[in-house]
Order: structure tokens, then sequence, then C-alpha cells
């Protein structure tokens, strides 16, 4: 297929702007290391990347890295612009050990890149050593800012032997950072250690929060070591990106359009139908919860048949392809000792009558137009934020609780048809998800 740009609404122009102008004129520096986080904070389904790719393609000599959630966007804003615009490591390449190897010679090169977000967070020692400093670092949707080690050490071991025996060294911040003996001894320790782990202690990402738990974060140099940053989004006040920035101290400004909301929430209005499940309205569905039910629990039971009656009943007449649904992974998949298999059903999707056809993605999903064509989503799922990055963050109250619920419920949502303008059902058992839901577009019912 030829190359055709993309032609950005007349309405696009504002938008347009928020994401090209901060790239000639705000250099939004107080000085050369310290970059202010230009947050585009636009409605789904407005055209963010649509109108990225038109300022790409208007602009031949603005050299960008594009940060994007999937390798399927990848391809797509490579496909969209012209050959030679912008380039990505590729899928398998023998001159190079790794995709970040990659990415480092491209970088060298001074192309534009645009990348998957799990390889920007993994690039910020090439930040650090000023790889990207001449970049406009442009990323759509928030990063993966912080997060909990599960299972990797336990804090006794860890601060008795590992601390006290000079492995490691411990921050007041709660960094953790390796010694020299941790490299002189790092095969032997591989053997006891994680090896994932003590990448993420080398690169300067773990810290120990003084009580029993250790939190993984994106490297801040992925912030302030670029020529400009920006961030597209939705509802930035309910991610824990923004808190984030705040607790390290990272400027940023947030760029929003009230008519674009006003016009966004009557569209909400109008086309978003919430439903609930009532054999399973009482069901806890928090990711704590709903992982914990015994295969042969009542709660188990209930959900399968009530998924099963859905189906069978009130979606008699829908074709499943255009179903998305999500809980929690394990509960959807059959768990195996080296993931999940996505062949077998979990305890909730056995004998639903769901499992082969619907589209089970995960309730954090954003940036992807691959379900636009959904016309029913099933959304068995009750947001809440791990009360230990809450209390990292400096984040635990009710009002940051309802906002993060808020915004994570949006951008699953609005994964669907609904982006295009389209009625859309959404089956809802929890109760305090329909209240939050209701109260935001309350306004305009």
């Amino acid at each position: 297929m030829d190359y055709q740009p993309p032609e950005p609404r007349v309405a696009d122009q504002e938008l347009y702007d928020n994401i090209y102008l901060p790239t000639k004129s705000m250099r939004a520096f107080d000085n050369l290391r310290d970059p202010i986080v230009n947050i585009v904070d636009y409605p789904c389904g407005f055209g963010k990347t649509n109108v990225l790719l038109s300022i790409l393609n208007d602009h031949h000599d603005l050299k960008v890295l594009v940060v994007v959630q999937t390798l399927s966007e990848v391809d797509r804003i490579i496909k969209s612009l012209p050959k030679g615009r912008i380039f990505s490591p590729e899928k398998a390449n023998p001159r190079y050990k790794s995709k970040g190897e990659q990415l480092e010679h491209l970088v060298r090169k001074s192309v534009s890149v645009v990348i998957t977000h799990s390889l920007y967070e993994r690039a910020g020692m090439l930040a650090y050593n000023g790889g990207f400093r001449n970049y406009h670092v442009i990323i759509d949707e928030v990063p993966n800012a912080v997060s909990v080690l599960e299972n990797q050490l336990y804090p006794e071991n860890f601060k008795e032997f590992y601390i006290e025996n000079g492995y490691f060294k411990l921050e007041n911040t709660g960094l953790i950072l390796p010694t020299e003996k941790v490299l002189e001894e790092e095969d032997r320790l591989k053997n006891a250690l994680d090896e994932t782990l003590i990448n993420n202690i080398n690169s300067g990402r773990v810290y120990f929060d003084g009580k029993k738990n250790f939190i993984k974060t994106i490297p801040t140099s992925l912030f302030t070591e670029t020529e400009t940053i920006t961030v597209l989004t939705f509802l930035s006040k309910g991610t824990l990106f923004l808190k984030f920035l705040k607790k390290y101290e990272i400027k940023y400004k947030i760029t929003k359009s009230a008519t674009m909301n006003k016009t966004f929430k009557q569209l909400a209005a109008k086309n978003l139908s919430i439903k609930t499940i009532k054999a399973i309205n009482n069901i806890g569905l928090g990711y704590a919860k709903q992982t914990t039910y015994p295969i042969k629990s009542k709660e188990v039971k209930s959900i399968r048949t009530a998924l099963k009656n859905l189906k069978q009943r009130t979606l008699i007449n829908v074709e499943l392809e255009k179903v998305i649904i999500t809980c929690a992974k394990k509960n959807w998949y059959k768990k195996t000792k080296g993931g999940y298999d996505l062949t077998k059903p979990g305890i909730f999707s056995t004998d639903s009558r769901m499992f082969k056809g619907a589209n089970w993605i995960p309730n954090t999903t954003r940036g992807t137009n691959n379900y636009s064509n959904c016309s029913h989503a099933i959304y068995l799922y009750e947001q809440n934020v791990n009360p230990i990055l809450l209390n990292w963050l400096n984040a635990n109250n009710d009002q940051f609780k309802a906002d993060f619920a808020l915004t994570e419920m949006i951008q699953w949502i609005w994964r669907t048809r609904i982006r295009n303008g389209e009625p859309v059902e959404v089956y809802m058992p929890s109760l305090r998800m329909r209240e939050i839901i209701a109260d935001w577009i309350s306004e305009y019912i």
C-alpha cells in the first residue's frame, strides 16, 4: 500500500499545537538538565495519535523518540509515515544482543525512533548517559511508573545479609545501590538472587520502604535527560504517574481542553449503557479478593454461571468477537509454571461459553484501537490501588482512590467502539465502580 499522510480534523488544531509547539518554543527548562514534563490531557478517541502522525509528517526535521503501548502501534506509526522518517529496533537482528543495544545504535545515528513502553522503561542508563538529550520524547499514555516487587526478597535476610555484608547500601531515601562487592561477586549472587532484581538494583530502580516492601520505579533520568518530553493521556490526576512526578520532584504542566472534556462527557452519557450482573453484584472483585477464591468456592461457581447465563440469554445474538472482558488473568487463563496457557480456560472462564471468542484484555489496557469494533464489555473488576504504593507515593486518600478507579475504567471501556461515537453496553457487577462512573457523567444524563 502506498503511503498516505494522515488528515487531521480541523478541530484538532488546538491539540496539534499543544503537542508540537512545546518542541519548538517551550524548551521548558529551568536549566539544561531539568525539563518540564508536558502532559497533554485530552479525551480518549479524540485523535491524539493521528495528530502526532500529522506532526511527524509535517516536520521531518523534528527528531523524536515516540513511545507507544504495543508492537502493533509501533508498526502502525512506521507504516503511517514515509519510509525512513522513523525507525524501530527489529524483532530479531543477529547484529545485536538485544533490542536495547539496537536502540542505542539508532540513537547514536541520531534518527527518529519509535519503541514500546516496555523497552523505554529499560532505557534508563541510556538516558542517564545522554542518549536522549537531543530528542523530543513523546509518550502515548502514561508509563508504568511504580510497582511492588513481589516474592523477591525477605526483608530480614536483605538487611541482615546483603546490607550488613556490604553487597548493597541503603540511601536515606530508601534507594538500594550496589557496591563494588556486588560487581565482583555478581555470578555467585545470581544463584541466590533473581537476575532481573540485580539488574534493577544496578540501574537504581529499587527502593526499600523501611518496612518489608521493595518498590521498583521507572528511572527518573527518562524525564530529566531529554530536550523536551510530552505525555499524551487522559484523566491524568487519577494516575500513579502524576504522583510519581510529585514524589520525585519532577516538574510538569498539564494542558486540558474544557470544550473537549465537555463533549467527551456528553458523548459518554449518550452512548454508554452501564448494566449490572445481579447474580454476582455482591461478590468482591478487587484483585486481592478475586485471586484468592478457591476453585470450588461458591463465588467462582456464581461467576461461571452468571457469565454462561449472560451469553445464553442477554448476549445470545452478539458475536463474541465483539465482546471484551477483563478480570485477573489467572482467572481467565490456566496458570502454568512458565506463565499462562492461553488455550485453556481459568477458573472464571471454564463453562462460561465465552472463553472461545470473547476478547480478554487486561484491566490496565490503554492506547490500542484493536478492539474498536466491540459493542459489549464485561468488567469483572473493582479498581483498587495497591496500598503499599499509595503509602509510598503519599496518595492514600479517598479522592485519589476514586480518581484512579475512574481513570483506569474509562481507559479500558474506551477501547471499544464508543471511541467511534457508537453505543456500548458495559456489564459491571461492582456497585462502587458503577457509582463512580455514574457520578462522573451525571450532569449530562
